[in-house]
């Protein structure tokens, strides 16, 4: 049996939003490394910084004008 865990959503958040990987990133610059923003959209990162995290929906709120939040982009599942 799997344990817990916490998985990123983040690419389905800028799927539905129409909204690259690198526009997000384009708005991060200077707070977020582009590799970052990258490897967090293909939900490569395991464990996320937390300031990142804050950028990231910092990002899509400029991006998209919406109040996103830590449970958007990020989803607990028990395995």
């Amino acid at each position: 049996m799997d344990g817990p865990r916490i998985r990123w959503r983040l690419r389905a958040v800028l799927d539905r939003e129409r909204v690259s990987a690198y526009a997000l990133a384009q708005v991060l610059a200077g707070k977020v490394a582009p590799n970052t923003v990258y490897s967090l959209a293909r939900g490569e990162k395991q464990r996320p910084d937390l300031e990142a995290l804050a950028w990231v929906i910092w990002g899509l709120r400029k991006l998209t004008g919406k109040p996103y939040g830590v449970g958007d982009v990020l989803v607990y599942e028990e395995g």
